[in-house]
């Protein structure tokens, strides 16, 4: 029985070995760090989903950011350097940027043969091509192309419109802003990516199979990497669970609806001239030897890139003004000293509206849509970390920045969880970004690809509304809380049910 006893002892010591040899990683560069769970980590919540896992990080950040520059950490069983000090994040995304062009995103991707579609995106990809598949989708998403393709923001603009002045004029102006402004962006993606109408502003609230499949995409997509965050202590397993990043189902549908409005543009020589996605792909298509998935996989890419994330801010930037109607009052001022005769404002005037630009700019720092960059290691290197002291950094380690946290330290932003678009009065994002406190795109040449788009979609929106809207709170408005997104896109969880009173 004693020796039995002994080796079950043995075996456990053992055991434990193994599943802690690699806390002390850390300790021999001399950095410190919260001591990890043996199973979870420092980041609980991607397993137990307590909690949005940026609380986690900004617990650590807190309890760290005035002493260190950079720490260890776990993700689950894998170590990670979080960096505390936005100046090393500026070192690591864009000066330094040559020896990190690895994106720990690329691993999400199971396997790349089976999604062909998500491995076109350049955020899912780690080597050298992300270079040119990142250029193939930024070159039709430029400030030039976006003013050629106004005109098709300013038309979904006036169908939003005219739906609002149908649901007010019919006594019925307490509208759920959520589902709002998905069908406001559904509508400009359907547009400008394919040139079709989607009816998704027609009635907003009746099925749309358009929306349905975007919706589902998202959701897959949320589902795929909750599974990958749960299967981290136990990576083997995922050969067993949901392998796909993104859905056959969808995948089908997009790629015939491409398909099909490529066939429509060959036939309609009128088309040619259209300023839209889907003519600037045709226009690479005939320099280069772009593959259908390739072209269904950039459309793909932007749809990432401007349909939730853009449709969050653009909500939580209504939600937040009708809390605050001094600031929506402010804004209105300056919308309608700016508008033209069509009734609208320019591109140009659009992208220089200073006081939307601080409304915009409050909305993406308090929700911070996307709240972490995770960069890989991709040439050996050494990181700073305060009083001349120098770790080495190997080809594989994984440097993570929790922008969450910088936007959200008062040190930075008094009262982080307030909206006050004052904070950024005389163009302050310009010098908060360049010293890496304010990134709401990222940083660096992997900056979002479509941040240009996004911004214009969500600020055509905001004038077409406040122009001619005033948007209050009413009995069924929640309150403003810090956001608790059930998701992997931050942002205050519930319906945003807001009154729309005609102008």
């Amino acid at each position: 029985m004693e020796a039995i006893l002994v080796t079950l002892a043995l075996l456990a010591a053992l055991v434990y070995k193994y599943l802690t040899w690699h806390h002390g990683v850390f300790k021999k560069l001399g950095l410190d760090g919260p001591k990890p769970n043996i199973f979870l980590g420092n980041f609980p919540s991607a397993i137990t989903g307590k909690q949005p896992l940026v609380y986690d990080a900004d617990e650590i950040y807190s309890k760290y950011k005035k002493t260190h520059r950079a720490i260890g950490v776990f993700m689950t069983r894998n170590p990670q350097i979080l960096i505390l000090d936005p100046e090393l994040a500026q070192d690591v995304l864009v000066t330094n940027f040559g020896k990190f062009r690895g994106n720990l995103a690329a691993e999400w991707i199971y396997d790349r043969n089976l999604d062909k579609l998500a491995a076109v995106s350049p955020f899912f990809t780690s080597d050298d091509s992300w270079k040119t598949k990142r250029f193939e989708v930024v070159s039709g998403l430029t400030q030039n192309k976006l003013n050629s393709a106004f005109p098709i923001l300013k038309d979904c603009a006036g169908k939003l419109c005219k739906y609002l002045e149908k649901r007010t004029a019919q006594g019925n102006a307490v509208i759920e802003t959520k589902n709002l402004g998905l069908c406001f962006v559904s509508n400009v993606l359907g547009e400008f990516l394919w040139g079709i109408e989607t009816n998704t502003l027609a009635e907003p609230d009746e099925p749309n199979i358009y929306l349905q499949m975007q919706t589902k995409w998202l959701q897959f997509i949320f589902k795929s990497l909750d599974n990958y965050f749960k299967l981290l202590p136990l990576p083997w397993l995922r050969r067993f669970a949901q392998k796909r990043l993104f859905p056959e189902e969808t995948n089908r549908f997009f790629s015939q609806l491409t398909k099909d409005t490529l066939d429509l543009r060959a036939k309609d020589t009128n088309s040619q001239s259209r300023a839209d996605f889907l003519n600037h792909l045709r226009q690479l298509l005939e320099k280069k030897s772009l593959s259908h998935d390739d072209m269904v996989g950039h459309i793909l890419t932007t749809m990432l890139n401007g349909f939730e994330t853009s449709a969050t801010v653009l909500f939580h930037t209504v939600f937040y003004l009708a809390h605050h109607p001094e600031y929506q009052e402010k804004l209105r001022a300056e919308i309608l000293e700016n508008i033209e005769e069509d009734g609208f404002v320019s591109y140009q005037k659009l992208c220089n509206l200073l006081y939307l630009d601080q409304c915009f700019n409050e909305s993406l720092r308090l929700i911070t849509v996307v709240s972490f960059y995770a960069r890989i290691c991709t040439e050996p290197t050494e990181l700073d970390v305060g009083n001349g002291h120098l770790i080495p950094i190997r080809v594989g380690d994984v440097v993570s920045v929790p922008i969450f946290s910088y936007h959200h330290n008062p040190d930075y932003f008094p009262k982080p969880f307030e909206f006050n678009p004052d904070r950024f009065n005389n163009a302050a994002h310009v010098d908060l970004i360049k010293k890496g406190i304010f990134m709401p795109f990222g940083s660096g040449p992997r900056i979002c690809a479509g941040m240009h788009l996004g911004t214009a979609e969500v600020k055509t929106c905001l004038v077409a509304i406040f122009k001619s809207y005033r948007v209050k709170c009413c009995a069924k408005t929640i309150p403003e809380t810090r956001p608790e997104s059930p998701t992997f896109i931050m942002g205050i969880d519930g319906d945003f049910w807001l009154e729309y009173e005609r102008l």
